[in-house]
């Protein structure tokens, strides 16, 4: 701040207000008293520039995460199918899937790839699918509410069970 005073225009400035630069603040009066920090920040605080901005950063970026499905081979569906068969209620596991993006078909299926850590809750052999009841806080937009999941078996790519019964 002692340069902009060494400037030519911040002589200038200086010499205008020259009367009131050095002044005492003035005290609030008791009709108009000062706003606390906590509550001055509330007023801008809701402020969005552009709505709908956020929303279309997070779309930006789980398109840019779209990556194709990798298909699994003989011995990887076998293995797969070995685990799947093994597991049982309340078994706790870390399934790693792949979630296809609805909006934007493609063949092969592009997408992305979740990894979740549950206890098993059920499993549909005529439907083909896995429920888990989800352990700790499901990160990702959108996830916060959710307390259970149901996964494909064609989607899953990984399993990993940890063996602990809950």
């Amino acid at each position: 701040m002692d340069d902009y005073k060494n400037t030519q225009e911040g002589r200038i400035v200086s010499q205008k207000y020259a009367d009131i630069l050095y002044l005492e603040r003035p005290e609030p009066s008791a009709k108009h008293p000062r706003m606390s920090v906590a509550n001055r920040a509330k007023i801008f605080s809701p402020f969005a520039a552009l709505r709908g901005f956020d929303d279309e950063l997070a779309e930006e970026g789980a398109q840019t995460l779209r990556v194709p499905k990798a298909e699994l081979s003989e011995e990887e569906k076998s293995a797969l199918s070995a685990r799947l068969a093994g597991l049982r209620r309340g078994m706790s596991v870390t399934v790693r899937y792949f979630v296809p993006d609805l909006c934007c078909p493609a063949d092969p299926p592009a997408g992305r790839y979740r990894t979740v850590t549950g206890a098993v809750q059920a499993m549909d052999p005529i439907a083909k699918t896995l429920r888990l009841a989800l352990e700790g806080q499901p990160k990702g937009p959108g996830l916060e509410k959710e307390k259970a999941v149901t996964i494909p078996f064609a989607e899953i790519e990984t399993l990993q069970e940890s063996g602990e019964v809950v």
